[in-house]
């Protein structure tokens, strides 16, 4: 007697979620019976199955995805965004991932990684990741940066800070760099946060058995995180002052 298969994840069936509906708005419009033909994915059940969540995403099938999508694979799968850039780095570049070089007569100085807005609902451990025009819709981090801190390209965005809570580390206007394959919480982190359906960065304090989103900027109270009104977005790891001499 075969088995039931085994039940998706929750960032899988997450992934299932921002693949359909990247897959629902392809101009021009595909059959999903056509797609699966011309990208190398199977029949039409085959693709039907990956977008309702009912078959699990692989690097093979993400990368077909992407292609045949024209995205990168981080636009719906930063977990496996980030396991295609560490087979990359033998591998070379693949769609979705960009490998850091270690040649460094080749290797430009800095990387691009996408200029984002994100958009986020109360409740829902997912996110929508909208591109901005902004400085060309991309933002340069350091190469060497990256190796050292074995960062992955594909999983970093880069996001406009809003508002003063977290000064004097941040100021509205500056870069921070999220990496989205970073989920776990660590006391004293600064992470992007949905709360409450608002997408935030504060830093986290675990104090008293519990956990609190907390601003830099004292004239904002702490609030405690809990739940399903608190989730994780990703660490931020990086920043870029707007205007760094105004701070001398």
């Amino acid at each position: 007697m075969k088995a039931d298969p085994k039940p998706l994840e929750q960032w899988q069936v997450d992934d299932a979620d921002r693949l359909k509906a990247l897959f629902d708005k392809r101009e021009p419009k595909i059959s999903q019976s056509e797609f699966g033909s011309q990208f190398e994915l199977g029949t039409q059940g085959m693709v039907s199955q990956y977008l309702l969540a009912r078959r699990p995403l692989n690097i093979k099938a993400a990368t077909a995805f992407a292609r045949g999508l024209g995205v990168a694979v981080v636009d719906f799968s930063p977990t496996i965004a980030a396991q295609i850039n560490e087979a990359s780095q033998a591998a070379g570049e693949i769609p979705g991932a960009r490998a850091v070089t270690d040649d460094d007569d080749h290797a430009e100085p800095n990387v691009e990684i996408r200029m984002v807005s994100i958009d986020v609902q109360a409740g829902v451990d997912r996110i929508i990741l909208e591109p901005i025009d902004y400085d060309g819709g991309k933002h340069h981090v350091p190469r060497q940066w990256l190796e050292e801190n074995d960062l992955y390209p594909a999983a970093l965005v880069a996001v406009k800070v809003k508002g003063e809570s977290m000064q004097p580390l941040m100021y509205e206007g500056d870069i921070a760099v999220v990496n989205t394959a970073d989920k776990v919480r660590k006391t004293g982190g600064v992470f992007a946060m949905n709360y409450e359906g608002q997408a935030v960065i504060k830093r986290l304090l675990y104090e008293r058995r519990d956990w609190y989103l907390a601003s830099d900027n004292p004239e904002f109270k702490s609030v405690p995180c809990r739940g399903a009104d608190c989730l994780v977005i990703g660490r931020v790891v990086h920043f870029t002052p707007k205007n760094f001499r105004d701070r001398l």
